[in-house]
C-alpha cells in the first residue's frame, strides 16, 4: 500500500480532522499525526491505535505550527 493511500485511510477510519504524514521514524516506517496542542494530542493518543496497518503511530504537537 502507498504511503497516500495509508494517509487516505487513516482519515477515512480515525478522523480526517487530523494532520497526517507518513515518513521514517526510529521504529521505520511511521505514521505521525500532528496537532497544535498538548489537550488535542491527549485526546487523539487515547483514540488512535500504537499501529495503523502494521505501522508505528506517533502523535505529536507543537503550539506555534500553521495546521
Amino acid at each position: 500500500m502507498l504511503k497516500n493511500e495509508i494517509i487516505l485511510k487513516a482519515a477515512i477510519e480515525l478522523d480526517p480532522e487530523w494532520n497526517y504524514d507518513f515518513r521514517n521514524g526510529t521504529m521505520g516506517p511511521t505514521l505521525y499525526i500532528h496537532t497544535d496542542s498538548k489537550e488535542k494530542a491527549s485526546v487523539i493518543r487515547k483514540r488512535a491505535p500504537g499501529r495503523f496497518e502494521g505501522y508505528y503511530v506517533i502523535v505529536t504537537y507543537s503550539y506555534d505550527r500553521d495546521l
